[in-house]
């Protein structure tokens, strides 16, 4: 899918969600930036007052949906858009990752965050992969889930840190640059 910039996008109201806490708004927000700061500054996002005029429309799904993120394409005034559903349990990523995020308000914060960022990718026309390393790995090749969230919790100590580390590899980068 082609945007042109700038992307209108609006961040729906999680406050009914299971598991959302009121800073996941600032993770979604971090994972348009970073897409945004890769692409070069080819792509920027515009914040649009409601829902149904955005081109990009995040929302927060339940856990019990059994999903814990998904893109779903839409029109938006005649134009392509999309709806990207982000679940902020993290309960319904199961064990271990569970009991960890659980005892490590960092690790669930990265686990959304990246969640936010793979599924905008989705939303941008990136597809899933099979390296490891981008943020478009799909699990359905396998690996280790603990590891690849974990992998990124190392590289932040704070909160205002993971708007330091985008979580996309050079593979993303070259595969949005080619698309931006």
């Amino acid at each position: 899918m082609q945007f042109s910039s700038p992307i209108t996008y609006f961040i729906e109201d999680g406050k009914n969600v299971a598991g959302f806490d009121s800073g996941d708004r600032e993770l979604a927000e971090l994972a348009l930036a970073a897409w945004s700061r890769e692409s070069g500054g080819r792509l920027k996002f515009v914040a649009a007052s409601q829902a149904s005029t955005a081109t990009v429309r995040i929302r927060w799904i339940s856990a019990a949906d059994g999903l814990y993120g998904e893109m779903q394409r839409t029109t938006v005034n005649g134009k392509p858009g999309a709806i990207v559903n982000v679940s902020p349990s993290v309960e319904g990523l199961g064990e271990p990752i569970a009991t960890m995020a659980s005892k490590d308000r960092m690790l669930r914060d990265s686990i959304v965050y990246l969640t936010c960022v793979h599924e905008t990718g989705h939303a941008l026309g990136l597809q899933h992969t099979r390296n490891f390393e981008d943020i478009m790995y799909s699990f359905a090749y396998g690996g280790d889930i603990a590891e690849y969230f974990s992998r990124y919790r190392r590289n932040i100590k704070t909160r205002a840190d993971i708007g330091k580390f985008s979580g996309l590899s050079p593979g993303d980068v070259a595969v949005l640059k080619t698309l931006f």
